[in-house]
């Protein structure tokens, strides 16, 4: 019997069996390798390298849930949130899958960083359906409750809060709409008055040019009167002779 080579292999197990992250009951021995290097990574919190090992475990053995989970587990802590969504979905296709409640625990985990309380809680629910005894779910549900309660508060508050600036804003051009209005009138109030004051004006040149004129006319006639009774005077001076 080779020694050498069945040592290794039972070290590998035992360090797979202890391991936060979950290792898969039956694996190759080129699968038990890869993974556990993705979670000797892993425990050492070096999550990139964690991912790259889990990601090409994965994707050489797509039909293996446990590695699926492994992999959004590392991708979740590198912060590629999305990435980790896919694989928990990919993990939760096996119906056999023994994990499945930490799966949409991990699920609501994600939902809850992208502050999407409301699916969350969803998750957070499918877990606790799949394992009531999971008390991490509970937790992270009666959590993300309370934040989405939070987020319609302050969603309702800033509403609250943009009517009261609309309200604010249309009163503000109310007022300014009332100040031009009552300054157009002003400027109109004052053209009119200098239209007045300058009709005025015309007006009373042309009374005094009629005044004027009439003085003159009347000057005239008086001239005329006067120059009428000094040619009858003369006229009864001189005497009529036939």
């Amino acid at each position: 019997m080779n020694y050498k080579r069945i040592v290794p292999i039972l070290l590998i197990i035992l360090f797979l069996l202890r391991s936060a992250v979950l290792p898969a009951d039956i694996l190759t021995y080129d699968k038990a390798i890869q993974n556990m290097k993705g979670i000797k990574f892993y425990d050492k919190e070096n999550f990139q390298d964690s991912e790259k090992k889990f990601s090409d475990n994965a994707i050489r053995y797509p039909d293996d849930s446990r590695l699926h989970f492994n992999q959004g587990n590392a991708q979740y802590k590198n912060g590629n949130l999305e990435d980790a969504e896919h694989s928990y979905n990919l993990t939760m296709k096996n119906q056999y899958f023994s994990e499945t409640s930490k799966a949409f625990q991990n699920l609501g985990n994600v939902k809850f960083q992208q502050k999407d309380y409301k699916n969350a809680i969803k998750n957070y629910r499918d877990a606790l359906i799949e394992d009531p005894q999971n008390m991490d779910a509970r937790y992270n549900y009666e959590l993300a409750a309370r934040m989405l309660q939070r987020k319609q508060q302050e969603k309702q508050q800033q509403n609250k809060n943009d009517k009261n600036e609309d309200q604010e804003k249309k009163e503000q051009q109310k007022d300014q709409q009332q100040q031009q209005q009552d300054q157009e009138k002003k400027e109109e109030q004052k053209q009119d008055k200098q239209e007045q004051q300058q009709k005025m004006k015309k007006d009373q040149k042309k009374e005094d040019a009629e005044k004027m004129l009439k003085a003159l006319l009347q000057k005239e006639k008086e001239e005329m009167k006067k120059e009428k009774q000094k040619m009858n005077v003369d006229k009864a001076k001189r005497g009529k002779y036939w």
